[in-house]
Parts: structure tokens; sequence; C-alpha cells
């Protein structure tokens, strides 16, 4: 062999050692790049009648594509539940817990106490005062509570449209890599970079939403919905959406909604997981449910409170009642049966006139005006926003009702309670549940007693008794009395009491925030496994490549000693030819 040839045996197997320690360098220098996989340098030799060198070879990446599409779909139901679990957490936070003084719990409780306390002693006006004051912190805290699912809904719904945005770039960054991988000029290197970098790009995309893709004859990577939608084929698919401005307890999806639409399809309906699949089940399930509950509550407890109280008259009397409904004229049909007593008493309750009213007969509400208006010191009218009023035209006196045995409507409500004379609660549901506004203004027109119902009452004598507290104490049972519940969101329909279903909805709150919370714990645990595996078959290993590099280098050193011992021999050469 000659010296020439053995040089150049040498210098090959040099720069060979030299490229595979740049790799190791590279390896280590990026091991924490997300998604980087460990290169390799791939070296191909030459074989001739004096030996065997190597040449260059190619770099190559440690990508595994079927462990990537295990990470890609345990990161897509990862990035469902994640998303689930956040919101429902901070929602049941809004809540407090059941035995906290200023939840709705704890309202609750407050009420029942101080409506029996308003019972024993109903003259003292500071009771009264307090159980309304109480009730406006409840009404308050219901449409908190409503504000809040709203406006969860509504930052989900912007969140949607966020994430929309970051699927569309990811595509788009697919397919430019797409394009790099598959063009014949690209080096080995860099095509193992780019395809670390396509990889990586499809676990996060498949976090966003859920999707299946294939790798066609030129390794470009297709992608479709998990529904079989294009997202990217030869060019890429843009989804296209656009967030509300605005989110209430009637919005509700397709109305009030955009479609987010691919290519004129919806994909709303179809999104069943990733985080574009919670955030939609957030918005159109989960807080829509939660928002059901709340409305049936207060609902449920607004009736049932307003008709106890509407059999009562206050100490002193209100001198104009004026109706919750609206919207009534003197047109409009009127069914009902039974004796209403409507009457005048002073402020000491002491009868000043009464009249015993059959409703029975009458079709309009035309009729009702006419029966009021022909009581004694009675002037009752229709008030332009169609409410019923009712006042008494005596200085220093009011009006008092007992609904007897009146029946009115299809939900078989006492007289008073049927106009809303004598609410606890106005509004519609959680969202605009309130205190009715003459308790606001006074809450010594809270009624905790009845006005008399005795066949025998004669002008003079006292109709509402000083010391009655029976309205108040009727109050306080209800709360801890069951009342029909319809099915609301998750809550089948049930026979419940006020105070319960108001805690269960608390409860549910809190269990659901942490069945999320396990479930994406589980899922994180699933998902990280999967990455683990991908991570030790892939990544990069910082000991082994040290140590790999100190190999090498090891190698290195005794080439460049044999390529010196070559120099020398080869000056040796030299010097005795001259």
């Amino acid at each position: 062999m000659s010296l020439s040839f053995a040089l150049n045996m040498t210098s090959r197997g040099l720069l060979a050692t030299e490229n595979r320690m740049t790799v190791s360098a590279q390896n280590i220098t990026n091991a924490d790049k997300p998604g980087y996989t460990r290169k390799s340098a791939t070296e191909r030799y030459i074989t001739t009648n004096a030996g065997t060198a190597p040449i260059y070879g190619t770099v190559q990446g440690a990508t595994d594509r079927y462990l990537t599409k295990q990470v890609v779909r345990d990161g897509t139901d990862l990035g469902y539940k994640d998303v689930i679990a956040e919101y429902l957490d901070l929602y049941q936070k809004q809540y407090g817990s059941t035995d906290g003084a200023t939840t709705l719990s704890g309202y609750l409780n407050n009420l029942y106490s101080n409506l029996q306390i308003t019972a024993t002693s109903p003259e003292t006006s500071a009771n009264k005062a307090y159980v309304v004051s109480i009730a406006q912190n409840m009404a308050n805290s219901l449409r908190n509570l409503s504000l809040d699912v709203q406006a969860q809904r509504l930052q989900a719904d912007k969140k949607i449209e966020e994430i929309v945005s970051n699927v569309n770039t990811a595509v788009n960054s697919i397919h430019e890599l797409n394009l790099k991988i598959s063009g014949a000029e690209i080096s080995g290197a860099a095509r193992a970079e780019y395809e670390d970098q396509r990889l990586y790009a499809l676990e996060q995309l498949g976090q966003d939403i859920d999707i299946q893709y294939f790798f066609d004859s030129q390794d470009r990577v297709q992608i479709y919905t998990a529904s079989g939608q294009a997202l990217l084929l030869s060019s890429p698919h843009s989804i296209t959406y656009s967030a509300a401005t605005s989110v209430d307890s009637s919005s509700f999806y397709p109305a009030a909604f955009a479609a987010i639409d691919l290519d004129g399809v919806d994909l709303t309906p179809l999104l069943n997981t990733g985080k574009l699949g919670g955030l939609v089940a957030l918005r159109d399930t989960v807080f829509v449910e939660e928002q059901a509950k709340l409305d049936e509550f207060a609902t449920t407890m607004q009736f049932e409170l307003n008709a106890v109280l509407n059999t009562g008259t206050s100490l002193p009397p209100q001198p104009t009642m004026t109706g919750s409904v609206s919207g009534l004229t003197l047109a409009t049909a009127f069914a009902g049966a039974g004796i209403v007593r409507v009457g005048v008493v002073d402020n000491d309750g002491i009868t000043m006139n009464y009249t015993d009213i059959n409703i029975g007969g009458f079709a309009t509400i035309n009729d009702v005006v006419t029966a009021l208006n022909g009581v004694a010191n009675i002037n009752a009218s229709i008030s332009p926003t169609g409410q019923l009023v009712i006042a008494s035209t005596l200085a220093n006196s009011g009006v008092a009702i007992n609904t007897m045995t009146s029946d009115v409507g299809a939900l078989n409500q006492g007289f008073s309670h049927y106009f809303g004379l004598n609410d606890l609660f106005t509004g519609q549901g959680a969202q605009t549940i309130d205190v009715s506004t003459y308790l606001q203004s006074d809450s010594d027109y809270l009624a905790a007693g009845v006005f008399s119902g005795s066949a025998t009452l004669a002008v003079g004598d006292r109709g509402v008794a000083r010391g009655d507290g029976s309205v108040a104490d009727a109050m306080a049972d209800l709360l801890v009395a069951n009342v029909s519940f319809d099915a609301a969101g998750n809550f089948s329909a049930q026979s419940n009491t006020i105070k319960r279903y108001g805690e269960s909805i608390i409860a549910n709150a809190a269990s659901r925030a942490q069945i999320a919370q396990d479930e994406a714990a589980t899922s994180l645990t699933v998902y990280q496994q999967t990455k683990d595996i991908l991570n030790n078959k892939s990544g990069v290993n910082i000991d082994e490549e040290t140590a790999k590099m100190v190999e090498l280098q090891t190698k290195y050193q005794a080439s460049a000693s044999v390529i010196a011992t070559i120099k020398a021999m080869f000056q040796a050469l030299l010097d005795a030819v001259r």
C-alpha cells in the first residue's frame, strides 16, 4: 500500500469521525428543543483492491411515525379534557362551599332563620329589613352566578376563534414543510430537521382538533378532520369562525353563534374532542346546563315564595299595590273562580271597609278592574306598561287582600299572586331575578301576617293583627318543604326542598369540576407515558451522546496521529532522495 493511499484512507476516516462528532454535538445542543429527535450520521463505504474506506453519508432522524400517531391521538383527548377541567374549576370556585356565609347556600340558611325570627316578632322593622336584605343578596348572587356562566360561555366562544386561527396557522406551516421535505435538492440533515418540525406540528395540531393524517408517495402529509373534511391536501383548507360579541341565557347554537366553517361544512356538531371540541361542549352543553339549573332554582323559588307572600298583607299596608305582571290590557282574557276579599285598613290594621268579590264570572281584565272599583275607597286601573294598580283613596291607610278561595289561570294561582301584587321576587330566571321595587323602597311593606278572612269581620275590627307572623312562618317552612322542580340541565325532575336544591347545584358544580380534573389528570398520565416511550426511542440521551463524543474523540486523535506519522514518513522519503 502506498503512502498516498494510506493518507487518503486515513483522511477519509478523520472526516467521517468529524462528521459524527458534529452530529453528536448537535444532539447535545438541541436535546431540550421541543420535537427534536436524535440524529445519526449514516456512513457509506467504498472498497478497492487496496482496501475499504468510508465516504460521506447522510444524517437521519430517529422519528417514529407510528408512535407519533398515538401521541397525536392521546394529545387530542388531553386537549379536550384539559380545557373542560380548566373552565369548570374556575366556575365552581364562584360558588364557594355549601357552608359559606356569603354563598347561595349561606343566603338560604340566613333567609330561613330570619324568616323564623320575623314570624315571632313581625312588628319589628329591623327583622323585616334583614329578610329583604338577605333576599336581595340572594338575588344578586344568582344574577352574578348567571353572569359568570355567560361570561364563561363568551370566553369559550372567543377561545374557539383563537384556536381556529391556531389550526389554520399550523396547517399552513405543515404545508410549507411538506414542500421543503418533498424538494429533490434538500440535504439529509435539513430533511431530518424538517421532518421533526412536521411531526411536532402534527402533535400540536392534534391537541387543538381531532385529525387523521396520511403520507403520500412523495412523503407529503395529508390531513383530514376526524369526520373526514380535508384540512391539507395539495394546498391548505382554512377554517373560518367569528366569535359572538355578547352571550346571554337566551344565546343558543346555531341561532346565536356562527358556523365553524370548513369548505361550507359546519364542523360545530362534528367536534367531539380536542380543545375545539371541549370549548364547543362548554359553550353549548356544560354551561347551558348550569344556567338551566340556576334558572330552575330561581324560577321555582320565586314562584313558591311569591305564592305565600301574596296571601299576606303588610302592616303598615301598602297605599298602592302595583302588580309585577305587565303587558295587560282591559281586553286581556281572564279566567278564574272563587272569592277574593279586597279592602282598606289603616296603618294600625283597623278595617275601614272590604268587599268579597266572586271572580268566577269574569271574562276580561276589564271585569276585574270594574269589580275592584266597586269596592269603597279603592281605585283600580291598568298602568301604561300593562300592570294592575290598586290604590287606597283614604289617607293613612292601604290596600288589604285575602286571596280566600280564588283560583286563577292555568297555574291555579291566588288572585294577588296571579297579578304579582305582593311579590318578593321579580324577573325571569336567574339572570334577571331581583327583589320587588316596593320592598327595596320600604322593607316595612313585607307582609308577615294576613288580612282577616273571617265571615264576621266588621268595619272597625282589627283586620291585620300586629303580632301575626303566620306568612313569615309559612315562607320559612316552604324553604324546607318539598316542592316540585322540573328537569333542568343534568338534573332530572324531582321533589326537593328549595334549600337542598340550591345546595345540590353547588355540590354538583364541585363534583363536575373534580371529575373533570381527575379525567384530565388521567389523560395527562396516558399522554405522558406515550410521549415518554417516543422520547426514549427517538429523543436525545445526553449521557449516551457524551460517551459517544469521548469515543469519537479517541478515534479522531488516533487518525490524526496516523496522518502525522505518514507525514513524517513522506518527509523522510523526500530527504532521502535529495
